[in-house]
């Protein structure tokens, strides 16, 4: 009788041990996976950044907007080249793929080549590293937009990855970037139907 006592004893202690076990090994499964999906949300690139680009590209408008507004000089076809640092101000490194000035389609202002540092993506920025990076930015797409429109971009939109999950983030610049389409003289192929080209 004692026997049959001690070993159920020892059986539901066992028992009890393997349940433990197993939620535990569950709990470290779950904990695991949440960090690796949380992962891009560590990743953050420092706002407040200027870009550096040819006086004959832009105009400083202090006034325009909430930040004050470079506006850029649209001339149909024209190419110039835009340098600013993407600050990891995050926690974990980050390898940038990609960066454009918009994540819309047929952009007036749009990026045809970037490169960091002279080497192009992707790169890898460190957390607490800076890396410059440099756009070739070109005036394009004004069929698309009537001549009042204005594309306004508050900061560069980076792909990329962190230890293998995509994010995408923005690095937001110190000005707004304002892009005004030109009027139909200046706008070769647009039409005067505004229905006849549509962005989306």
């Amino acid at each position: 009788m004692w026997r049959r006592a001690t070993w159920r004893r020892i059986i539901r202690r066992r028992s009890t041990r393997r349940r433990w076990v197993a939620a535990s090994g569950l709990l470290l499964a779950a904990l695991a996976v949440a960090a690796y999906v949380a992962l891009p949300s560590l990743a953050h690139f420092a706002g407040g950044t200027s870009p550096t680009m040819p006086d004959d590209a832009h105009v400083a408008v202090p006034t325009f907007g909430e930040r004050g507004s470079d506006v850029l000089a649209y001339e149909h076809g024209d190419t110039f080249t835009m340098t600013f640092p993407l600050v990891n101000d995050g926690w974990l490194p980050v390898t940038v793929r990609d960066v454009q000035l918009s994540d819309e389609p047929r952009p007036l202002a749009s990026v045809t080549s970037v490169t960091s540092d002279g080497t192009p993506l992707p790169v890898t920025v460190p957390a607490g590293e800076t890396r410059h990076v440099e756009l070739a930015v070109r005036f394009d797409n004004c069929r698309y937009y009537h001549e009042r429109e204005m594309q306004v971009i508050s900061g560069a939109v980076v792909d990329g990855s962190v230890f293998g999950r995509n994010l995408r983030t923005t690095a937001g610049f110190q000005h707004d970037l304002v892009v005004s389409s030109p009027m139909i003289a200046s706008c070769p192929d647009r039409t005067l139907r505004r229905d006849d080209d549509i962005r989306r």
